[in-house]
């Protein structure tokens, strides 16, 4: 498993593509007429129908169906007369055309299309910069948010739960939208704070810590008092990896409401968690944990991978990490976590999880990702010659994506012939079809339409057992919601400093847990931070809240 980083926004996407085998996906189409005119107003008004279906022509003959085409990355999966292909192509009166793509040199290719004028459909995912230049560039489309609501009313939902009532904020230029925003959106809350509940009974420990002292206490005992029952002092309270600042003892952090290389927003100011005097306590917990030996020391040179072996060769007792690797894996995914490696192990095991434990003023949390991680799905700017277009493309998102009978079809078939629900409520693949090459054959279990959009509450409906779906959403919703808020917009000036700001924050952080460096020096920490260039960028976030968040 990888050690998640702000990068690292999908980090369960393999995870999910090996149960319901999603490709990642997108869609290009010839590209039209590149000019600014707009629709006339009958044009208009027949192309922005919600179920517009194929226009008759002057002669009565029926017009041509619309032709959709979509990328993939798995071709010998993705068969136009596959069930769920069909149920599109039935539903919406459209035909359906699969494009190969070669994974990693999928922007490379769409670059050259757009530099031969050849400008897809649409694209997946722009990072946001690239967002802004195509707008410069005057090659996407604005999309009218009354035809988003109108035809996408389940994605609209989805977002909203992660990104209040103007899910659209990230993406509003001038006033208008030019994308359909993603989100990944099990970043927001996804990581949590667990302790090896099988050790604090040995320890004499019943209650799950709740506070910074009780979590200090009960890592002492995992230290001294021989947790693992081998006979030797062989064990530490917790471990974390040194080249991640944002996810490094977040928890610690959080309980002085100080979050490391993120920014955030308090009482209208932007604000930097690693400047904070609140670091500055959090620095002091840690330092003294260190000397005291409940951190393993080796997680200044610990990457994820370490982490890992750790937690699962029994040498730690408390880890921060997704709420999923301390549950079931068939709770949410499937598939082996945490939990189950070490269940395997120890009968008597588990994991006694929260969202954080709480500082001297009630603070408490651990720091998440911004759900928003690209821009979304844009249309060419030829698109807003062909509403209709624009119009079926959103409806075949909006079902592939959030309705069951596509989306059950295009990846697992027709029911109760391909596939039924189990006695566990999870799919279950019948007859011929539980030979993966079958369902290959078939075509089944290659689509994600929009390569985006995915709601893991609805996807892993049909992947978790429905007796621990309460219990990965009560675990779920222990995690909060502290995120950068301004991710998503643009910022030059940070963008050429951060690694640097990064790496020396990442640096005086170690030397002063470890001791190397006095946290006297902590004043002095702040200023080259700032004489290095974060006065700079802190004067720049600023600007990019106030004007983007701040009267929303």
């Amino acid at each position: 498993m990888v050690h998640v980083k702000r990068s690292k926004k999908r980090l369960v996407s393999g995870a999910i593509a090996s149960v319901l085998a999603i490709s990642v996906l997108s869609a290009c189409g010839n590209s039209g007429s590149n000019g600014n005119t707009q629709p006339s107003n009958d044009q208009a008004q027949s192309n922005t129908s919600a179920n517009s279906g194929n226009t008759a022509a002057a002669d009565n003959k029926p017009a041509e169906k619309k032709l959709l085409k979509f990328w993939t990355a798995s071709p010998e999966i993705a068969k136009p007369d596959a069930p769920g292909v069909k149920a599109i192509r039935d539903k919406f009166g459209v035909d359906v055309e699969f494009v190969p793509t070669g994974g990693e040199g999928f922007k490379e290719k769409v670059n050259l299309m757009i530099s031969s004028g050849d400008i897809p459909d649409w694209m997946k995912e722009p990072s946001f910069t690239d967002y802004d230049k195509y707008l410069q560039q005057g090659i996407i489309s604005e999309i009218p948010q009354e035809l988003i609501e109108q035809n996408m009313p389940k994605y609209v939902e989805w977002l909203k739960r992660f990104l209040g009532e103007d899910p659209f904020k990230y993406v509003r230029r001038d006033g208008k939208i030019y994308a359909l925003p993603v989100i990944w959106d099990i970043g927001i809350d996804g990581l949590d704070l667990a302790f090896r509940e099988d050790w604090m009974k040995k320890v004499g420990v019943t209650k799950t810590p709740e506070t910074l002292q009780e979590m200090e206490e009960l890592l002492t005992k995992f230290r001294n008092e021989d947790p693992d029952g081998n006979g030797q002092k062989d064990t530490y309270g917790m471990t974390s990896a040194g080249d991640n600042i944002e996810s490094m003892f977040s928890s610690v952090f959080g309980a002085f409401d100080a979050y490391p290389n993120i920014f955030r927003e308090k009482d209208g100011k932007i604000v930097r968690g690693e400047i904070e005097p609140g670091a500055k306590q959090a620095l002091e917990v840690l330092n003294r944990w260190y000397k005291n030996e409940l951190i393993d020391p080796e997680f200044v040179v610990n990457k994820g991978n370490n982490v890992e072996d750790k937690v699962l060769t029994d040498k730690v007792g408390a880890m921060e990490f997704y709420w999923w690797a301390f549950l079931p894996g068939n709770a949410f995914l499937g598939g082996e976590q945490w939990y189950d490696k070490l269940k395997a192990k120890h009968p008597d095991f588990n994991f006694a999880i929260t969202g954080g434990v709480k500082g001297p003023d009630g603070k408490y949390g651990i720091s998440q990702y911004n759900p928003a991680y690209a821009s979304g799905v844009v249309f060419g700017k030829q698109l807003e010659q062909d509403q209709e277009k624009m119009v079926k493309y959103m409806q075949v998102f909006e079902a592939s994506q959030f309705e069951p009978e596509i989306y059950e079809k295009l990846n697992f078939g027709e029911k109760d012939q391909q596939w039924k629900i189990g006695a566990n409520g999870t799919v279950e693949y019948i007859g011929a079809y539980t030979d993966e090459n079958e369902r290959k054959k078939l075509g089944l279990g290659g689509y994600s339409m929009s390569g985006s959009f995915n709601d893991y509450d609805f996807q892993t409906s049909y992947t978790s057992d429905a007796s621990m779906r309460q219990l990965a959403k009560d675990t779920r919703a222990k995690g909060t919601r502290n995120i950068d808020i301004l991710a998503p917009f643009n910022k030059p000036i940070y963008n050429e400093t951060q690694d640097k700001l990064k790496q020396f924050t990442t640096q005086n952080f170690i030397d002063f847990i470890t001791g190397r460096k006095s946290l006297d020096d902590f004043d002095k920490f702040v200023a080259e931070w700032k004489s290095m260039g974060g006065e700079k960028v802190l004067e720049e976030a600023q600007q990019v809240y106030d004007a983007n968040l701040k009267q929303q």
